[in-house]
């Protein structure tokens, strides 16, 4: 059974084996280990000493996770850079860095011998693992805040900046506007583009043409307001679709002259509004359910839909504009833990094995819940192939989804050399030799990614008419 206690610095040790350290520093003594955390500009181990010791008077945010191994020694499994931040601050000379000394000593840290650190104290070594899979491998199940959010609580703490208490202002602005879509609202405030839309909007030629301000008790106020909102369509479809609808680019790089968003922002048409209406209604569609959805990824320029290349510089199986609303609690979890929980990539936190065998998990479990909300009931003895087929099949009958969009999951049930194949995602399971490579899963994803939306979406809208 875990149990919280408060131990002196002096009684932890850090640990050995911690992913931080190469396998060189196995068994290595503790001055070293602290070393080798000095060294390593990333770690910030010299910023958080600072950080600690001006919050030195707060309650601590988080624990350690303490084992006490077969030598009754307490082994800190997780914290280790925070420790590594408190033995330096409690004893400045292991560094053997004179200038850490000195400013060590200058922040008149008020630790001693007598600190002690909160911690938990895991009964197993492989517990204390779980806490460390929770903590780096699923990021504690966070969200990082993006600028809006950010700005929003400054606000709230009252310790806002004239830029911010603008770009929340603006924020509020666009998200009343009637004639833009949520979903473009959502994206040109997120992640890939609010850097580009602020960088115009939030800009001193913006303020200069719009005339907008913060009075004196704090409120956003826009003298040329009607302009402003009707130029903000504008801008919020350039950004999205990352051109003009003269064909220029439109990206943060391309924007990083005052010239060029002195630029745009003279070259705003008055037709430019209607035009934006237009894109909109060209870019909405109904599914068979009569639930509407606006594409995003449309080229201005012409009528074609913009064929954007596969990405695999990502840290996860499934990428972040991946939106899968799936109702069943375990594949949902699966679900999630392969598009945030599980990392593939070139860090030592990497877990490809364990990605590939939940992925083979999630297409079966996927292709099972689709056959049993359809009731159909097949012999114990299909194979997942046949469970693919059958799957397509009927999606296909039912017009759910076209031949050529179930063409990349038909091979996953054909023999053949493809990548695709079934017995690719069987090796990762039954092989005792074959590992996945990070890229290749990704690959896969990006090839199947189109067939796990339609389906979900289906079984989605299927149960929420259900319950109507």
């Amino acid at each position: 059974m875990d149990r919280t206690i408060s131990l002196p610095i002096s009684e932890l040790h850090l640990w050995d084996e911690n992913a931080r350290f190469p396998d060189k520093y196995y068994n290595q003594d503790e001055q070293v280990l602290l070393k080798y955390f000095l060294s390593k500009d990333d770690f910030k181990v010299r910023q958080l000493i600072d950080e600690i010791a001006a919050d030195f008077d707060m309650p601590q945010l988080e624990k350690l996770v303490v084992w006490q191994d077969e030598e009754d020694r307490y082994i800190v499994l997780e914290g280790n850079r925070r420790l590594a931040a408190y033995k330096l601050l409690l004893s400045p000379r292991i560094s053997e860095d004179n200038v850490l000394i000195q400013h060590i000593n200058s922040l008149n840290c008020p630790i001693s011998n007598a600190t002690n650190i909160e911690c938990i104290i895991v009964s197993t070594k492989e517990k204390g693992l779980r806490y460390i899979d929770r903590k780096h491998i699923k990021s504690n199940n966070e969200v990082n805040w993006q600028e809006p959010e950010r700005a929003n609580y400054r606000i709230r703490r009252n310790t806002a900046t004239r830029t911010e208490l603008i770009k929340t202002g603006i924020t509020k602005m666009v998200m009343s506007l009637e004639d833009i879509p949520e979903e473009m609202k959502e994206a040109v405030l997120g992640r890939g583009f609010v850097t580009t839309f602020f960088r115009i909007v939030a800009s001193t030629l913006a303020n200069s043409k719009y005339e907008y301000n913060i009075n004196e008790d704090g409120a956003f106020i826009v003298l040329r307001e009607q302009q402003f909102k009707s130029e903000l369509s504008v801008i919020i479809n350039d950004v999205l679709n990352r051109q003009t609808f003269h064909g220029k680019r439109i990206t943060s790089r391309d924007l990083n002259r005052k010239e060029a968003i002195e630029d745009y922002l003279n070259n705003i048409k008055e037709t430019d509004e209607s035009k934006v209406k237009e894109q909109i209604h060209n870019r909405t569609s109904s599914d068979i359910f009569g639930e509407s959805a606006v594409s995003l990824s449309s080229s201005i320029t012409n009528n074609k839909q913009r064929v954007l290349p596969k990405s695999i510089d990502r840290s996860y199986l499934i990428p972040s504009s991946c939106r899968l609303s799936i109702l069943e609690p375990k594949i949902n979890n699966i679900y999630r833990e392969l598009r945030e929980g599980l990392l593939i990539d070139n860090s030592t936190n990497t877990v490809p094995n364990a990605v590939g065998i939940l992925f083979r998990v999630f297409i079966e479990i996927s292709i099972d819940c689709f056959l049993e909300k359809k009731g159909v009931t097949l012999k114990k003895d299909v194979k997942l192939s046949g469970k693919i087929n059958k799957c397509c099949d009927m999606m296909e009958s039912e017009q759910i989804a076209s031949n050529a969009q179930l063409h990349n999951i038909r091979k996953v049930a054909e023999n053949s050399n493809d990548i695709l194949n079934i017995n690719n995602f069987h090796d990762y399971v039954h092989s005792m030799t074959r590992q996945p490579l990070p890229n290749d899963l990704k690959l896969k994803w990006d090839n199947l990614q189109e067939f796990f939306q339609i389906l979900w979406q289906y079984l989605y809208l299927k149960e929420k008419n259900k319950n109507l």
